[in-house]
């Protein structure tokens, strides 16, 4: 059972801007929050860089060939695994472990495509993914912060991100992401636990009790920290013995500089706030 041991960072906005944070417009971003990334820094965004180039394979292909069920065929897949830069995610460990990859063995071509999908920037048209009106105008290089703002919109908003991880916990933390993403853009910019984050920037729900203890752990990192290094949001290290494997070794995350410039939020708080410890 997690013990949460101080105040939550959003006791400290008023009882009008949670409701606010909660909000979802046409099921959409709250309308207290505005994205606004620089073109140069949007395109950098690894998330951002991957759709580019799966709007552009798909143009120069005349679209991309699905399988029987939907997902990209081994060619695109591999090419676009080759291309591809994501962050904390080892290319060399996923050649070793698989002889061919399939789209579900590469977990940034997979969640690109449903998030581009889900986007309206791609289309499914038979046995080909096709490049929607939509996505030829948001893949030009001048739309990288418009692409940047809708698919930061899309990833918390409009997919389930508990189907990355299949924690059986659904919605959670996702169902209160604003107030989560206004909790982080307060805290200390140095590197903090997973666990420390949850503690301060959730809403917790008695159900994750019910659970192995590293349950709402997990599932704050996949929901929330990982996707936020997608976007180029937060970055990510792992502590401990370097000898070890880097799936028995903790890691922790800060904000990369993009997360303050990036996105404002119009809230009002019931006392005078600091950077959060």
């Amino acid at each position: 059972m997690t013990t949460l041991t101080h105040p939550p960072v959003w006791s400290l906005l008023s009882h009008t801007s949670l409701d606010a944070l909660l909000d979802r417009p046409g099921m959409g971003m709250p309308e207290v929050i505005a994205i606004d990334a620089g073109g140069d820094a949007a395109m950098a965004a690894p998330l951002v860089a991957t759709t580019r180039m799966m709007i552009r394979r798909a143009q120069a292909h005349a679209g991309l060939t699905l399988t029987a069920t939907g997902a990209l065929c081994r060619a695109d897949v591999r090419a676009l695994f080759d291309a591809m830069s994501w962050p904390d995610y080892d290319k060399a460990q996923v050649l070793v472990m698989n002889k061919v990859l399939n789209e579900i063995d590469v977990m940034p071509v997979e969640a690109t495509r449903l998030i581009a999908q889900t986007a309206k920037l791609m289309r499914k048209r038979e046995k080909r993914l096709l490049v929607t009106k939509a996505g030829v105008t948001l893949g030009r290089e001048e739309q990288a912060s418009e692409l940047f703002r809708c698919l930061f919109e899309t990833v918390f908003w409009r997919i389930n991100l508990g189907y990355f991880d299949r924690v059986p916990v659904e919605a959670w933390p996702q169902n209160h992401i604003g107030i989560v993403l206004w909790c982080l853009s307060v805290m200390t910019p140095e590197w903090i636990a997973r666990e420390d984050l949850m503690r301060s920037c959730t809403v917790w729900d008695p159900a994750l009790d019910q659970g192995p203890a590293d349950f709402a752990g997990y599932a704050f990192e996949s929901r929330v920290l990982r996707p936020l290094t997608w976007l180029g949001l937060f970055e990510t290290r792992l502590v401990g013995d370097e000898s070890a494997p880097s799936w028995r070794r903790d890691r922790q995350y800060r904000k990369a500089p993009l997360f303050d410039q990036a996105i404002r939020f119009r809230v009002e708080l019931d006392k005078p706030v600091g950077l959060a410890h």
